[in-house]
């Protein structure tokens, strides 16, 4: 029977890619690590399970395309808009300033510009998928630093198109200057507006008269033919096939049809982008590694150093709260699944050698493996350090109010928060509101609520509001550490002031009554309370043996619904 190499060396990736991404989870790795690891282990440099490495790349650059087409889908314009001003300026400030110092040290090290560039471009970049790992994991995403991390993110992702077009641009030049340099991005700018404009001209109505049809297979094929058209077309006018599939993504997700597309192809992306990183495992020479050790290990420390800074600067100069600066400071100190993108258009136009690719790998894989254990431990960095600095750190937006007295103190102005602020208002009890978003800050002055600027984990910011003389702490956060850590501090400093605590997690509950918590309203609790109330009284049960019952429940802790 005819042998089929290629479908040897898939059953091979898969079937040992398995048990490996097992053990990495049950150890708390993250699956991409997991997948440079099997690259190592059954690669040329490792088991020689697979020597021939070409066929993989080649799966491996469709896995590109595919990655980047599905990131254009889901970062369309509108949610683009939505990126917190914070984030977007953080964002932007982190990717320049990164960029620069690493090229400036490059420079000084007798590196040639382009590969200067390169290398700044390769730092600059942290990883997505890891982070929103480790956020979605710890119920974080939705948590002051998630929120200004997810939109960090996002930027540096959007940031990964005009990298690789200047890449191109300069790898092709010898003699590179400002006005070459210029040139490059005006011409490859021009490019890329002249294919959006065709794009968004042609595309919705090709996908509007499609769906007509009401063929599930016709519109899938039809949406593979537009990424793989625009992206050849892309490759045509002088970009990489990935640019063009991120391109036919964004234009895609103007239209009303962007997330069937995204839940059809998301299971082809994660195949083939997971080919893509066992691919850079199978490159990374392991002996190398091992006999570079001494040399690769500085090296990461210094990146993770120096992108924490960064990062930690920008808060300070942003005027972040010094908590938020070194979880996000922290959270971004690895290098990103992008960075390997732009690695192999390095290595395309020589802008890496051999020993510099190797390096780029060995530390992108150690900063990968050394975040999440960070991470872990970043709050409790963030206040050490905020102890050390003090309260300076900590900056506030006026002084203290004065003639506060048996009051409420809300902390966090998310909706609930904007809620109880108002029926307050109209009650005339007497409120203060802490938030560390200054947004919200602005915006609760604008809506005439008394506001402070401040983290609600410092002993400062809540002797300001008045925590001594308050009857009353709500917390209203959807950060579930600073929660803990602020009811822990308020209790302290008024062990008398009766705490009110929103989660959004079952498992939250019980830690936060140990900790001093006098009512605490989880929302998976409330909802199913929501629920069966509204099933008793289809069954006509009387409206005050549902109010005992109700009343039972949480005067219990939720202790029936927990089991």
């Amino acid at each position: 029977m005819e042998d089929i190499p290629l479908l040897r060396d898939i059953i091979i990736l898969i079937g040992a890619s398995i048990p490996v991404i097992l053990i990495f989870h049950r150890l708390g790795i993250p699956t991409i690590v997991s997948f440079l690891t099997t690259g190592i282990i059954i690669g040329p440099h490792g088991l020689k399970l697979i020597t021939e490495i070409g066929t993989v790349e080649l799966l491996a650059q469709i896995g590109v395309v595919m990655l980047l087409f599905t990131i254009g889908l889901e970062l369309s314009f509108a949610k683009l808009r939505n990126i917190g001003r914070e984030a977007f300026i953080g964002g932007g400030l982190q990717i320049i300033f990164t960029s620069f110092i690493v090229t400036i040290i490059a420079r000084l090290l007798n590196q040639p510009l382009p590969q200067a560039i390169l290398f700044g471009f390769i730092i600059a970049q942290s990883s997505t998928a890891i982070l929103l790992k480790i956020l979605s994991d710890r119920g974080e995403i939705d948590s002051s630093y998630g929120r200004l991390l997810m939109g960090i993110l996002i930027v540096q992702d959007i940031a990964v198109v005009p990298m690789v077009i200047l890449l191109q641009y300069i790898g092709r030049v010898e003699d590179l200057t400002v006005l070459t340099v210029s040139k490059s991005i005006l011409a490859a700018g021009m490019s890329v507006v002249l294919i959006l404009v065709v794009a968004y001209l042609f595309v919705p109505r090709i996908l509007h008269e499609v769906v007509k049809l009401r063929n599930r297979e016709v519109f899938i094929i039809t949406a593979l033919f537009l990424c793989l058209s625009i992206a050849w077309l892309t490759s045509k006018a002088g970009l990489s096939l990935a640019i063009g599939a991120f391109i036919a993504g964004l234009v895609i997700s103007e239209s009303e049809f962007s997330h069937q597309i995204v839940a059809e192809f998301l299971p082809f992306r994660d195949v083939f982008s997971s080919l893509f990183f066992i691919s850079i495992g199978m490159l990374l020479e392991f002996n190398y590694f091992l006999s570079n050790l001494p040399y690769i290990l500085p090296i990461a420390f210094l990146i993770i150093l120096l992108k924490t800074f960064v990062v930690l600067g920008i808060g300070q100069l942003l005027k972040y709260p010094l908590r938020l600066a070194v979880i996000a400071g922290i959270g971004l100190s690895n290098i990103g699944e992008f960075s390997f993108v732009l690695m192999k258009v390095g290595t395309e136009y020589n802008l890496l050698n051999h020993e510099m690719y190797q390096t780029f790998i060995a530390t992108s894989i150690l900063t990968m493996l050394a975040v999440p254990l960070l991470f872990q431990k970043s709050h409790r960095i963030a206040s050490r350090l905020a102890n050390i600095v003090g309260a300076k750190a900590m900056p506030s937006l006026e002084p203290a109010p004065k003639g506060l007295s048996n009051h409420v103190i809300i902390a966090g102005y998310g909706l609930n928060g904007q809620n109880t602020a108002t029926v307050l208002k109209t009650t005339g009890i007497e409120y203060i509101i802490l938030d560390i978003n200054i947004d919200r800050i602005i915006k609760a002055k604008k809506q005439k609520h008394r506001a402070i600027f401040g983290d609600i984990t410092r002993p400062e910011i809540l002797r300001k509001a008045g925590i001594k003389k308050a009857r009353i702490i709500l917390f209203a956060v959807s950060d579930p550490i600073a929660t803990r850590m602020a009811l822990k501090i308020a209790k302290d400093l008024n062990p008398s002031i009766y705490a009110i605590v929103r989660t959004r997690y079952i498992g939250e509950v019980e830690a936060l009554y140990k900790l001093g918590a006098n009512q605490v309203i989880a929302e998976e609790f409330e909802t199913s309370v929501e629920i069966f109330s509204r099933g008793l009284g289809e069954y006509h049960v009387p409206t005050n043996i549902m109010q005992n019952q109700i009343d039972l429940i949480r005067y219990e802790g939720y202790a029936m619904l927990r089991g």
